[in-house]
């Protein structure tokens, strides 16, 4: 489909040693992260709690901070770890929507991208095992798109058709470019990140003040937006399966 992409001429490991190859390149990054972080791990925080948080964060060094971000939110990216909303939301509080939204679909599409990296390295003979049915379906749904696989990509990535961990996974087997399955991916979770940077500057207004107000207007009138907005790919799914249905 594309010139960049890896093909299928893969080197390939049998299924045990690919497991523990990757289940040692999680553990050594986990280790790292925990280490790195462990301060700021808490079962509970109350609300003086993340105002405190977020005053120490705020204080921090700039580059120091936005460099321990971008590692946690990329090593959660690249073995499909849940969490990656909440940093986004984290991120929406530090920095603002612009800044925050830039941050998120860079550190998506890359952490999506070494997944995608390691799937084709050391991910072939288990997908082969595990995946082979599932891959099948979605070869023939890329196939009927082809023409314009950016846009069905970017698609994925909006709507819950496909988990993001299986497109990540599956993506190098079935000839999908890098470039497009990079630029797919970061365009693809802006919606969504949108929503949960938005999130996050509300929180930032909680913080500004001891006598904080939830039901302002502005206030209502986001999260009414965020409650439409996650809405939106129910209903696209809805649309879709009927059209399908109907050819």
């Amino acid at each position: 489909m594309q010139s960049q992409a890896l093909g299928k001429n893969a080197h390939t490991l049998g299924v045990l040693p690919s497991i523990l190859i990757l289940v040692s390149a999680f553990g050594i990054g986990a280790a790292s992260v925990y280490l790195a972080f462990d301060s700021l791990l808490s079962d509970e925080m109350t609300l003086g709690d993340v105002k405190a948080l977020h005053t120490g964060l705020s204080n921090a060094d700039d580059a120091a901070l936005v460099l321990c971000y971008i590692t946690v939110y990329i090593f959660l990216q690249s073995f499909a770890i849940p969490g990656s909303v909440m940093l986004s939301v984290l991120g929406g509080t530090l920095w603002g929507t612009l800044k925050a939204l830039a941050l998120v679909g860079f550190c998506s599409a890359t952490g999506a991208t070494i997944c995608y990296f390691l799937s084709y390295y050391l991910g072939q003979s288990v997908t082969r095992v595990y995946l082979a049915e599932r891959m099948k379906q979605w070869n023939e749904q890329l196939e009927n798109h082809k023409q314009h696989l950016f846009s069905y990509i970017v698609f994925l990535r909006v709507t819950p058709f496909l988990p993001n961990w299986f497109i990540n996974i599956a993506s190098p087997h079935m000839n999908v470019g890098i470039n497009t399955f990079y630029w797919a991916t970061f365009f693809g979770v802006m919606p969504l990140s949108f929503i949960h940077v938005q999130a996050g500057e509300t929180i930032h207004r909680i913080t500004e003040t001891d006598n904080f107000t939830f039901l302002t207007p502005q206030n209502v009138l986001t999260m009414t937006m965020i409650a439409v907005a996650a809405l939106i790919p129910i209903i696209i799914r809805r649309k879709f399966e009927k059209k399908e249905k109907a050819e």
